[in-house]
């Protein structure tokens, strides 16, 4: 059974990524920019839903599709709703939850959150702090996480 969310979703290169936060927080902007820096660097880039996402749990995986009222459009803060290709059905590996900046840590651990009953990767990043936020989802979705072997090696 689908739940719907207040949500964003969008899709770079394999990845599906659904960012949630307060109605101002950033979503359709944080969104707008990782399709924008994804298109620069040639990579595939697509919305799924921009403010609402019906998502549902399907063999294990999170699976978000947009609402039939909102299925190609996404906000544009002060002008509007606009066309954008979207794709209709995307599996979700990342939930970004964009949160007040005094509640971001600094270093993630891997740390997962239940949607629908599904463990998906998760990062509470700064509301509103659009650049940075693109820096951490893309360090998340394209760079091997890196460990200091002097610390490792001392442990």
């Amino acid at each position: 059974m689908s739940e719907l969310i207040h949500a964003t979703a969008v899709v770079i290169g394999d990845r599906g990524i659904i960012i949630i936060g307060a109605s101002g927080s950033g979503k359709s902007s944080l969104a707008h920019a990782l399709l924008q820096r994804a298109f620069a660097e040639g990579l595939y880039a697509t919305l799924v839903s921009d403010d609402q996402c019906l998502v549902r749990a399907v063999s294990g995986r999170l699976i978000c599709s947009p609402p039939d009222t909102l299925r190609g459009g996404m906000e544009v803060r002060g002008s509007g709703l606009h066309a954008f290709a979207y794709e209709p059905h995307a599996v979700i590996h990342l939930m970004v939850r964009l949160v007040e900046p005094a509640q971001v840590v600094r270093l993630h651990e891997n740390t997962h959150i239940q949607l629908q009953g599904v463990a998906i990767a998760h990062l509470d990043l700064p509301a509103g702090e659009v650049e940075s936020a693109c820096r951490s989802v893309e360090a998340w979705l394209f760079k091997p996480e890196w460990k200091n072997k002097l610390v490792d090696s001392a442990g």
